[in-house]
């Protein structure tokens, strides 16, 4: 996935036109926005996109499939993206087993969607840096068990994966912090 600085691609899944065309209009100047007015038109686009879909927001209620039925589609599929369900149907129990990232209940704004979008990527940033903070903190735990407490404090190599591990932290906390910040449409 991409971070918001490159070319972010967003599907939309509205099958109400007004305001698929309003939520493309806000979206379309800071992402790649894909439209798409049923479920099929945006399984399609789905197979089409693959990996290169970073996230996709879905509409539940759809006059034939469903916005759920596009949700399990991506996760059979593998593809790597984020999803939510932008939606006037009210969550219930059901939701428990859903597989999504966010969900939000409409009335929304396109600026609503871009603090979802950017909270979002902002969790997958975390998820990346997370991965490689735990990775670090292997190594460090491997070298801490085995080798002794002089060629640890004597080793360039072990204070540079301190310093690593450091500095990811407060990256993770800075990420945290943002997605703790961004206030969430009603």
């Amino acid at each position: 996935m991409r971070g918001v600085s490159d070319d972010v691609s967003v599907l939309v899944l509205e099958d109400e036109a007004g305001l698929l065309d309003a939520y493309v209009k806000g979206l379309e100047l800071e992402y790649d926005v894909y439209a798409a007015e049923s479920a099929t038109a945006a399984t399609d686009r789905v197979e089409q996109l693959g990996d290169d879909l970073d996230v996709a927001l879905l509409d539940r209620r759809l006059p034939e499939r469903s916005g759920d039925d596009v949700l399990k589609f991506i996760q059979s599929s593998s593809i790597d993206c984020r999803t939510a369900m932008v939606t006037a149907v009210d969550p219930s129990f059901d939701i428990i087993d859903m597989g999504f990232d966010d969900y939000v209940i409409k009335p929304v704004t396109p600026s609503d969607l871009r603090d979802v979008i950017d909270r979002l990527l902002a969790l997958d940033e975390y998820d990346e840096i997370y991965r490689e903070l735990s990775e670090k903190r292997v190594k460090r735990s491997v070298l801490a068990a085995e080798l002794s407490r002089t060629e640890l404090e004597h080793s360039d190599e072990f204070r540079q994966l301190q310093s690593e591990i450091e500095e990811l932290e407060t990256e993770l906390e800075s990420i945290e912090s943002e997605i703790d910040d961004t206030p969430l449409p009603h």
